[in-house]
């Protein structure tokens, strides 16, 4: 292993964790394990995981040494002491393996594989009779099925019209609604001194946010036929005011043409309104309620 490689790397990502005594006493615990495995003469699978952990735990060692410190050791390289000791381990591996290639099979040898043998070798499965003798009394009967009944074309036709006539009520009921929205829109322009008023002081019901987005999705209506205009004041804020007649064909007449525009509110700000305004605020809306109701009775 370098123990010089990626330098910064290693002194950036690798922490100290243990103090010079405490490596130093590490490296001691590690070279006994190598020694007591040595002296086992294990050369099985389980020694050399040990021998494993043990060159692991010497590179995590290595890796905590700080520059200074291995500028200072630079002509020493701290899992070489374990070199003698685990090269000379492989060593009797090697010697241990080539002893057992060099031995003859003997016929007996064959025995030890018989257990193993079985667990790999599959088995002929039992046959049984699984369903039995036939019953000829206890044949199932075949299931009717019930006839499709079909649905007559005439009773189609019916509903057709009666779906029409409900869109014409519909629509009928929005232009209601929209008259109402353009006359308390003219009225509190006029009472307002012919000054723009507060958009949202028109449309937010500080009761109700579903009646919120209606009232946005009716004025919309004001805005594409050119009954009302949208601008904002110096301050930012929504300001509406209705159109004139003569002032919509002048317009028109120059070529000018009138999108429908809807705006949007969300539930948070909607309840900041509800918060802000008082009593006086709300004038305006609740003019449109009570004319609303009024049509209504």
């Amino acid at each position: 292993m370098d123990c010089f490689s990626d330098e910064n790397q290693e002194n950036n990502l690798s922490p100290m964790k243990r103090t010079p005594q405490e490596r130093k006493l590490s490296y001691r615990n590690l070279l006994n394990k190598v020694e007591g495995i040595e002296r086992t003469d294990d050369v099985g699978l389980q020694a050399i995981n040990q021998l494993g952990e043990v060159l692991r735990e010497a590179n995590s060692l290595d890796t905590e040494w700080k520059i200074d410190e291995r500028v200072e050791h630079a002509g020493r390289n701290f899992v070489g002491l374990f070199s003698p000791i685990i090269s000379e381990y492989f060593i009797k591996k090697v010697q241990y393996i080539q002893n057992e290639e060099s031995e003859e099979l003997l016929p007996t040898d064959l025995l030890k594989l018989l257990e193993d043998a079985r667990n790999i070798l599959p088995e002929v499965p039992e046959s049984g009779f699984v369903y039995g003798a036939y019953d000829l009394d206890k044949v199932p009967e075949p299931k009717t099925r019930k006839p499709r009944q079909k649905v007559a074309k005439e009773t189609l036709q019916r509903k057709e019209p009666e779906r029409v006539t409900n869109l014409d009520k519909e629509e009928e009921s929005i232009e209601e609604i929209v008259k109402v929205f353009n006359d308390v829109l003219n009225e509190k322009y006029m009472e307002n001194n012919e000054e723009p008023i507060n958009y949202y002081d028109y449309i937010i019901d500080t009761d109700s946010f579903a009646n919120t987005v209606e009232n946005m999705f009716y004025f919309a209506f004001l805005i594409r036929d050119g009954k009302a205009q949208i601008d904002l004041n110096k301050e930012g804020k929504p300001i509406i005011m209705p159109i004139k007649a003569s002032t919509l064909k002048q317009f028109r007449d120059e070529g000018g043409v009138n999108t429908q525009v809807i705006t949007q509110v969300s539930m948070e700000q909607w309840e900041m309104f509800g918060e802000l305004r008082n009593i006086d605020d709300r004038v305006i809306y609740n003019s449109i309620k009570r004319k609303m109701q009024g049509d209504r009775n």
